[in-house]
This record gives C-alpha cells, sequence and structure tokens, in this order.
C-alpha cells in the first residue's frame, strides 16, 4: 500500500479502490431553486446523495421497490413530522424500508441531507428535474412573464394553503401543480399568447384548451403517481365556484381544494402584473375584484385564507 503525502495528513492509499473527492466535487449534480443534488458515491447497488433544501418546503420520502433501503441522515437544518409532532434536527435520521406508505416532512429552515439508497435513484431525480424545468423553459420562451409569476403562485400558494391547514401531501401536489399550472401553453401559438387586446372567440377557445393540454403533457411525462394528482390540479385551475369556468363546468367542492387556491391566486397575480392585453391593477384593487368574486368565480374560503396569506406575501416581499 502506498501513502500519499498530503500538506497536514498523510493518506493510505491503494489506487485501484480507494477514491478521495475534495468538498466540492461530485460525480455529478442536478439543482433547481428549492432544491439541489449532489452524487457523491456510487456501485451497482448503492448511492450516496447530498441533498439541500430551502426553508419551508415539503419533501416526500417514500422506498417504493421491493428490498429497498433509505436513509436520510440530517447534516444541517430542522425538519418536522407533517404533523409537527416530531422535530428533527442535525444527526438524527430517518430510515425507509421498501413499501407503499408514503410520509411528507417540512423543512423548518435550510436543511442538508445526506442520502444514502440501496437502489439507483439519482438519474432518475435528475430527468425529472430538468423535464420539469424544460416544461417551464419552454413557456417563458413563448412568454417571458411566466417564469416570475409561477415562482409567485408557488409561494403565495402555499400560504394560502397553509392557512387552511392543508396537509403536507396536498402542500407537496399544490407546490407542482403551482409551478407548471400553465404547461399546456406550450402548444398555444406565441401570437396568441402575446396578442394585445382581447382574443376573438375562436382565439379564446384554442387558449381555453391549455388547462386540458397541461394534464395531458404532465401524464406523458411523468410515470409517478403523486403526478396524477398534480396533473388533475392543473386541469381544474380555471373553474369557477359558480360552474361557469372550464373546461369540464365543476362547481363548488366539486373542485379539488388546491385548484380552489390556484385559481385564487392566479387571478389575483394576472391582476396586479401588467400584461399584453390589460393594464396591471393596483393591490387595493386586484383585492376589491377578488372580494367581488367571492362566492361566484372563486370558492369563499380559499378567498378567506388567500386575503390572510396575501398580507403575509406582500410583508416578506
Amino acid at each position: 500500500m502506498e501513502e500519499i503525502e498530503g500538506k497536514k495528513n498523510k493518506f493510505p492509499l491503494n489506487p485501484n479502490n480507494i477514491i478521495i473527492n475534495r468538498k466540492d466535487e461530485y460525480l455529478d449534480k442536478v439543482e433547481k431553486r428549492s432544491t439541489q443534488l449532489f452524487l457523491i458515491a456510487k456501485n451497482d447497488n448503492l448511492e450516496v446523495i447530498k441533498q439541500h433544501i430551502t426553508a419551508d418546503k415539503t419533501f416526500q420520502i417514500a422506498a417504493g421497490e421491493e428490498n429497498s433501503f433509505e436513509l436520510f441522515y440530517i447534516l444541517e437544518g430542522t425538519v418536522a413530522s407533517e404533523d409537527e409532532k416530531i422535530t428533527l434536527e442535525a444527526g438524527d435520521s430517518i430510515t425507509a424500508k421498501s413499501g407503499e406508505e408514503e410520509k411528507y416532512f417540512k423543512t423548518l429552515t435550510e436543511v442538508t441531507l445526506l442520502y444514502i439508497s440501496s437502489t439507483p435513484i439519482f438519474a432518475s431525480e435528475q430527468k425529472k428535474i430538468n423535464e420539469l424545468l424544460a416544461l417551464n423553459e419552454q413557456i417563458a420562451d413563448k412568454d417571458t412573464e411566466t417564469h416570475d409569476h409561477c415562482d409567485r403562485l408557488q409561494r403565495l400558494s402555499r400560504l394560502t394553503a397553509k392557512e387552511l391547514d392543508l396537509s403536507e401531501e396536498k402542500l407537496f401536489n399544490l407546490g407542482y401543480a403551482s409551478f407548471l399550472h400553465d404547461i399546456g401553453k406550450a402548444k398555444v401559438p406565441k401570437s396568441l399568447l402575446q396578442k394585445p387586446g382581447r382574443l376573438t372567440e375562436s382565439e379564446w377557445e384554442i387558449m381555453k384548451k391549455h388547462a386540458k393540454w397541461g394534464k395531458t403533457i404532465l401524464l406523458e411525462r411523468f410515470s409517478n403517481k403523486y403526478f396524477e394528482q398534480v396533473a388533475e390540479i392543473i386541469y381544474q385551475h380555471h373553474e369557477r365556484y359558480d360552474g361557469q369556468g372550464y373546461p369540464q363546468g365543476l362547481k363548488g367542492d366539486e373542485i379539488l381544494i388546491e385548484a380552489q387556491i390556484l385559481t385564487v391566486v392566479d387571478a389575483y397575480d394576472a391582476m396586479v402584473y401588467e400584461r399584453p392585453y390589460q393594464r396591471a391593477l393596483t393591490r387595493k384593487e386586484a383585492l376589491a375584484e377578488i372580494k367581488r368574486e367571492k362566492g361566484k368565480q372563486f370558492a369563499p374560503r380559499a378567498v378567506e385564507a388567500f386575503l390572510k396569506a396575501e398580507k403575509k406575501f406582500v410583508g416578506q416581499s
């Protein structure tokens, strides 16, 4: 066995089977705004990943495959279980074995995890994140406002959902749905998305198809079962509480609560930011319109929760 001389230490090293990675050296990585994954080491039966998650985010743990095993070791930060009965800090860990059960946790602070999996997971997570980002960029290429609009919707939708004490699973699904709610617009001609003034009746019929197209695109791209619920939220986010919305004409609580929330938040954001076809309203004007449409376009409980959340959102901005 050879020895390699370091500045401070000597490392016994067999160059055939010992690999040293420096602090910022990874086999691979993938990043989006809320989370980053760094592949540290792998072989045929094991992957070691470092994951960073921003504060106030929901993440899912579900080992799934037969004979699978996953360990989530908290390096930094604080995590809470869905019911907040358990709080985990640096040095604590979560273990998941094969099975159908899923658990949802939320980050109370920025969190760094050491993630060890007995089955290859990094490549599939990398593909999923890259496809999600690519879908969002497809719309941004046609509609430059979409990217920031989706980010705002994610934050405000989550605050609204928390006012209603929705489960972490619903928050998890709503996070994806708010980020991807307009992916169906990738099939809408750019000339319609950027047209100044009102659309003609035939143009509006094309535009309305984006909710259905969004559901179809998502189900074609992703097989994870929770994306089925995300796709349904996207499909319903232009329904109205009074039944006059599209594409299905759903009414009242036939509409998923996540879609009820997204409908209010999406409308508000569209009102307070300039669009090619309309001037921006003041915050006061937009809130007055939301209140006028309570029980008509918008679900009453979603409106009440939104009004509380919007105050917090403005305070954080």
